[in-house]
């Protein structure tokens, strides 16, 4: 203690200062604390399993990336069209899954780091706003929320954006109202390139920096939620030359400036790439329609939000509303009062936003999490500087009588913590007999302190570092124990490890279910086959043939999986089980003929065959091709038959592949398609020998009154959902998406 108060020096009596310049050694202190503190709460048993539906699909669009050699263009099983979510998540993931082993630990590592990264962030900025006291309790305060607890360990695109939107609100509240000298500059750049311009306009332009990082993290709600904010802080303050007056607005203009300059390389470049379809799926389906409830996802009514917010802000929520009553009791000094109204509309625009829009995740409500943070920070520090006369202890014991009635609902379902980052709502979750227990205890001594502290003036002076720590240590329990249990719920790596260990030689594994778990197609790095339970045919198909093969199911699906398995005379035996799911060997039965495959089996590809030598999952070769009718310069209407040579590569190739053709043309009209089964379905693939060679027919047909000078025959090979990847991209000519230019046909006019 003596050294740290040597180290402080003169700068310890700075506590309840604004900063008005440079770091000093106080301010070190707080962000060296953070730093630390955030470091262990948030890295504490980080490695249980990846929890469905979110963190291993996003997980596998990274390592796929990756793989591919991409950073742009993102890709997911096997196709660079993954645009549901801009690139920020994995761009930060990448230099982590790229040099280091691919577990759960790595994976939500640049999560915790981001997340420690804003709260230092935050910590820097409210000390210019507030006082260095305020700005490190709410820094505290946001820490230990659970759902930016929770966040800030799971890999999804949330916590980056909302870290970033968080930190733009700070700024555009810096620029607006901070105390800051008209006559204050900064010099950004390096000599001659630098350029010096007044501190306040650096924080108007920070503000479009983070929020054009913020559209590289979730898209346009970079722009929507700060949006709300201005709105209803233009509509209660009437201030409308605060954004519109011309000193202001040709700020702003530059400040969009800096907006696309930060995220519209990313979006133009894909643009340019993929054409309007990327626009399309990306702006239109993944924004507009989520918003109006046109893609199936949960709604609720708006009242869902408030209960959500008790959950993600406990024990937090029950300084709420006294934080608003004091948030503007005080000083009605304009700037100072101006700024707390921003702060508030901060939190009224978005939340009505995601209240009433038709898509309703329970972490969508996130955003306004830390503005809530800021004024429970805001609250606290006031609190704690105060004497406690009759109306402050009443508060404090109103406060705690919230804090009974939320425990109380978190204590009857404590999944409403997991609830915040899955939408598998109807999971259950696991018996965790000490999660009442120690949840009693620790908030038993939580109301204890502030009830000692009401007492004590002397106590009071440590009750606020305790008021801390006990939902630390709450946090703490809850990830040590309760979230590996929920985390089996969740995840279907156990079955997965299962089956590596029961099948060294990894014979063919299969999912029977309505749709691919994300955690599957990761865990196998795609090496699993999807066969959808209303698709009969295709499940037939894959265990109708001699040998071992695995199936993953789920228990609703359990009774109709063993009685197809039984018609076709095969035995099945469960490997292992996880709660919903279950892991079968099935064995025995006989082989399946297929009396035609002759037909389409050769000894060898012709010699006038065009070779090609396209690999694809390293599994099946596409060795050449040739034209049977017509030739490379056909007429409109014209038909050109021609016949591809494919070799299997090895024995118990799992995927039944299916032949795509597209056939575009330069002027991108009359785009025409066919998908056919291998071999026109006489000899799947799952049957192949190593060795094979088995020609499959594709036929084209030259559209009329096209407008193209020629066309491309792309081809390649898919399994439902997932299509090959091309192993050999640098030897064999294709567009970048795993189809390969197989034969280009100039248009004779």
């Amino acid at each position: 203690m003596q050294f740290l108060s040597r180290w402080l020096g003169d700068d310890a009596a700075t506590m309840n200062d604004r900063r008005t310049g440079a770091i000093n050694n106080l301010d070190k202190l707080f962000l060296i604390a953070i730093g630390v503190i955030g470091a262990v709460l948030y890295m504490v048993k980080l490695n249980y399993l990846l929890v469905d539906p979110w963190e291993s699909h996003y997980s596998q669009v990274t390592w796929e990336t990756i793989r591919h050699g991409a950073f742009f263009r993102l890709w997911y099983q096997g196709s660079n069209h993954f645009w549901s979510k801009p690139p920020l998540l994995f761009w930060l993931q990448m230099p982590f899954i790229a040099t280091l082993p691919i577990n759960e630990f790595v994976c939500r590592l640049p999560i915790v780091i981001f997340s420690i990264g804003v709260l230092s962030g935050a910590y820097l900025l409210l000390s210019r706003l507030f006082t260095r006291k305020m700005a490190a309790v709410s820094a505290f305060v946001l820490m230990l929320s659970p759902m930016y607890f929770q966040l800030s360990r799971q890999v999804m695109v949330d916590l980056p954006f909302i870290g970033l939107n968080f930190l733009a609100i700070l700024c555009i509240a810096l620029y607006f109202f901070g105390d800051l000298p008209e006559n204050d500059t900064v010099r950004i750049g390096i000599k001659r390139f630098a350029l010096t311009m007044p501190r306040r306009d650096l924080f108007l332009y920070l503000f479009y920096f983070f929020e054009g990082w913020g559209f590289l993290a979730k898209g346009l709600l970079s722009l929507i939620i700060p949006a709300t904010a201005f709105l209803i802080y233009l509509l209660i303050s009437g201030d409308f030359a605060a954004f519109f007056a011309w000193r202001n607005l040709k700020k702003h203009l530059l400040g969009v400036g800096v907006y696309l300059l930060v995220g519209g390389p990313w979006f133009f470049y894909v643009w340019a790439d993929a054409g309007w379809d990327f626009v399309n799926e990306f702006i239109i389906y993944h924004h507009f329609k989520r918003v109006q409830g046109e893609i199936h996802k949960p709604n609720d009514l708006w009242t869902l939000y408030p209960r959500v917010l008790g959950y993600a802000l406990f024990p937090w929520i029950a300084f709420i509303p006294m934080a608003l009553y004091r948030f503007f009791h005080g000083d009605r000094d304009t700037g100072a009062f101006r700024l707390r109204l921003f702060l508030l509309s901060a939190f009224i625009g978005p939340f009505f936003f995601l209240a009433f829009s038709s898509t309703k995740f329970w972490h969508y409500i996130a955003p306004v999490v830390p503005i809530l943070a800021v004024m429970v920070g805001y609250y606290l520090t006031e609190l704690w500087n105060a004497k406690w006369g009759l109306s402050r202890k009443l508060e404090v014991l109103t406060a705690l009588f919230f804090v009974g009635i939320v425990a109380r609902d978190i204590g009857d379902n404590f999944m409403v913590w997991m609830y915040m980052v899955t939408f598998y709502q109807e999971r259950k979750g696991p018996t965790l007999p000490a999660f009442i227990p120690v949840m009693a205890v620790i908030f038993v001594l939580f109301g204890a302190v502030m009830l000692a502290a009401m007492f004590s003036e002397r106590f009071k002076k440590w009750a606020l570092g305790l008021v801390f720590v006990l939902p630390a240590a709450f946090m703490i329990y809850f990830f040590v124990d309760g979230m590996p249990k929920i985390a089996t719920w969740y995840s279907y790596k156990p079955l997965w490890d299962a089956y590596v260990k029961d099948s060294p030689e990894r014979a063919p594994i299969a999912q029977y279910y309505k749709w691919l778990e994300k955690s599957l197609s990761f865990w196998s790095f795609n090496e699993i086959t999807f066969l959808a339970s209303d698709k009969e045919q295709a499940v037939l198909r894959f265990f109708d043939r001699p040998g071992v093969q695995y199936a993953i199911v789920k228990s609703p699906d359990k009774n109709r999986f063993e009685n197809i398995m039984k018609r076709v005379n095969k035995k099945t035996t469960v490997v292992a089980k996880i709660p919903q799911n279950f892991l079968y060997k099935v064995y025995g039965g006989d082989q399946k003929s297929f009396n035609n495959k002759e037909k389409y089996i050769i000894q060898s590809v012709p010699e006038e065959a065009v070779k090609v030598g396209a690999v694809f999952d390293n599994a099946v070769e596409l060795v050449g091709y040739r034209i049977l009718q017509g030739d490379t310069t056909p007429k409109e209407n014209d038909l050109v038959r021609i016949e591809v040579y494919f070799k299997a590569l090895r024995d118990n190739i799992p995927r039944d592949y299916t032949v795509f053709v597209h056939v575009e043309g330069d002027q991108r009209d009359k785009r025409t398609k066919d998908d056919q089964p291998m071999a026109m379905g006489e000899y799947p693939t799952t049957f192949w020998k190593k060795g094979d060679i088995v020609k499959h027919p594709i036929n084209v047909r030259i559209p009329t009154n096209n407008k193209n000078n020629y066309y491309w025959v792309l081809a390649g090979i898919y399994q439902e959902d997932i299509r090959a990847n091309i192993s050999n991209p640098r030897d064999v000519e294709h567009d970048g998406d795993n189809r390969l230019k197989l034969v280009k046909l100039d248009i004779e006019r």
